[in-house]
């Protein structure tokens, strides 16, 4: 069933949210979680991922060198950015083409996404292969908070993640701080046939 909308109404809402956004400053307990993350999943040459689209980079893209450091393409989007190096994108509504990138890096930014499955389709849709999700956990950081309107608890995670077609390929909750998921992106024909959807 095909339903047509108006979405001039959502534009405004999205519009009226970007107030929200906030400058994120450098972090030493944020760099250092995030670089145990690289090492871990990407560093030493042992990654597959040529070209990765980091979404919600922030002003600083403080990922940029590290990929860069492994021979990987590096784009960062990011909301109201000033870094020369950062287009200025919503990570839900992407302006490239689908699978043009091998990997989706995300790191606190799905929490601020008011629409986080449609937001995990669309990382879906450009995505040639995979996503590396990186979630804040509630129990650490809290469930409310400035821009964070879809904190998730990893049971719901799961089932967004599954319903936007990712399968989780592992996870690591050895950070009490952040629940880490790599997934593998389920081929449109899969997808379909497990969802009766097309995309």
């Amino acid at each position: 069933m095909t339903i047509i909308r108006n979405f001039d109404n959502l534009n405004i809402y999205l519009n009226k949210l970007v107030d929200d956004v906030y400058e994120q400053p450098p972090d030493d307990g944020h760099t250092a979680w995030a670089t145990e993350v690289f090492k871990k999943w990407f560093g030493g040459g042992r990654s597959m991922v040529k070209k990765v689209l980091d979404v919600g980079c922030g002003d600083t893209a403080f990922m940029k060198e590290m990929f860069e450091s492994e021979c990987i393409n590096y784009t960062g989007i990011a909301l109201r950015t000033n870094h020369p190096d950062v287009i200025n994108m919503d990570f839900t509504f992407l302006d490239f083409p689908d699978n043009s990138f091998d990997m989706i890096f995300s790191r606190h930014s799905l929490e601020h996404s008011p629409m986080p499955i449609i937001s995990l389709m669309e990382w879906h849709r450009v995505s040639s292969a995979w996503l590396c999700l990186i979630l804040p956990n509630p129990l650490a950081f809290g469930w409310t908070g400035r821009n964070h309107y879809s904190v998730l608890h990893p049971s719901q995670a799961e089932f967004l993640l599954d319903r936007a077609g990712w399968h989780i390929i592992w996870t690591d909750f050895t950070n009490p701080n952040e629940l880490r998921y790599m997934c593998e992106k389920i081929r449109t024909s899969e997808y379909e046939r497990s969802t009766g959807d097309t995309q």
